[in-house]
């Protein structure tokens, strides 16, 4: 990056003693980058005349790519250290939560705070705030957090969700017509079929088969597709009920003792960007909570 900003400085002034003065080396110490350039790219960038250097056509080419990347630099340098410059903030949720429900809620965000822009990831994974670089994550479960400061996002619920053709098909106008039926579950995530079945007052009920995904979006994927009937949070299910791909068939609901957690470091919890995310995602949770349509069968 030195040879090419003592180049820039010599192609400006086409002389090596006045860019010598501005980068306060002497003039043989420009000359001698300039020598290391050349050897570098293998050709003549100036011409070296009596009182003065002047451009090589190879010399021009360059020195108009050299400038314009060093103005970009400039610029890019200029937008981090301003004060009003857009703080970028780093959201890696759940994978189903992340692409069922989050994703389309963030240009509303942004929109609102017009000085923070968020990077989605999307992962499942054990968060460790030491080694990656996230400022929010948002996991299920209830415990084991690496020493990860946590809060609960909502207290959701769950209940069965399938497909208005499983529905009829299978006549689900009681839960005791559940035996015999296929379950869709998500692979590390507690089975609570048999505490939402002790909820609703039934048992004795057996499923014919389980079939097992390791995403909860490709589960609710085979449950909108008729594949089965299985257990989900309404932030989850919230726009494919209100499109009508998934129903819930049966009024019994779940508080369940896991659930989605906001997680932070502890030393930058509270940064402003972090703070309005935090409070912003947890509106939004609420909000849909409030406005899910249930038992519309």
């Amino acid at each position: 990056m030195n040879l090419f900003r003592t180049f820039e400085c010599a192609a400006r002034h086409g002389s090596f003693r006045t860019a010598a003065a501005e980068l306060c080396v002497t003039p043989s110490a420009v000359s001698q980058q300039i020598r290391q350039l050349e050897d570098y790219l293998g050709v003549w960038l100036f011409r070296r005349l009596t009182r003065r250097v002047e451009l090589t056509r190879d010399g021009m080419r360059l020195a108009t790519s050299v400038r314009e990347a060093i103005a970009m630099l400039s610029a890019a340098c200029e937008n981090v250290i301003a004060a009003d410059a857009p703080t970028m903030i780093c959201v890696n949720a759940a994978s189903a939560l992340a692409s069922r429900w989050l994703v389309s809620r963030l240009k509303d965000f942004m929109e609102a705070h017009h000085n923070i822009r968020v990077m989605l990831q999307a992962a499942s994974d054990e968060v460790d705030f030491r080694r990656q670089d996230v400022d929010i994550a948002i996991r299920w479960g209830s415990c084991g957090w690496n020493g990860a400061v946590a809060e609960r996002l909502i207290d959701d619920v769950i209940s069965p969700v399938c497909s208005p053709d499983f529905r009829d098909r299978n006549r689900l106008t009681d839960p005791a017509r559940l035996h015999g039926l296929t379950q869709l579950h998500t692979v590390g995530i507690g089975n609570t079929w048999s505490d939402w079945l002790a909820a609703a007052g039934v048992n004795g009920i057996a499923f014919r088969d389980v079939l097992y995904f390791s995403d909860a979006s490709l589960m609710l994927e085979a449950a909108a597709q008729g594949q089965g009937i299985c257990l989900a949070t309404t932030l989850l299910v919230q726009d494919d009920l209100r499109s009508g791909r998934l129903v819930r068939p049966f009024r019994t609901e779940l508080a369940p003792a896991e659930g989605y957690h906001l997680l932070v470091d502890a030393r930058h919890g509270e940064r402003p960007a972090v703070a309005a995310f935090r409070a912003w995602i947890r509106e939004e949770a609420r909000q849909t909570l409030v406005g899910e349509p249930r038992h519309r069968h």
